[in-house]
């Protein structure tokens, strides 16, 4: 009574996949220290931060305010 099976088509299962390489840790050390290296050198120092002015600059449009500056200005 073959008309009451339906036909299925099974694949193949998928090939064994190989054993991953064993972990080179000191080049990944090395990366890890250039990367960081190159990270470091596009750092800047505090001086090239302008965040607001020195405190006991007086400008124009502060005056009629009487406040000092802040970061909206």
């Amino acid at each position: 009574m073959s008309f009451l099976k339906p036909k299925v088509y099974v694949p193949p299962p998928p090939p064994v996949p190989e054993e991953p390489a064993k972990a080179d840790y000191e080049k990944a050390a090395a990366l890890a220290g250039e990367a960081e290296a190159q990270e470091r050198k596009k750092r800047r120092g505090r001086g090239s931060t302008i965040v607001a002015g020195q405190l006991g600059e007086t400008s124009t449009g502060m005056g009629s305010s009487g406040g000092t500056p802040t970061l909206l200005g």
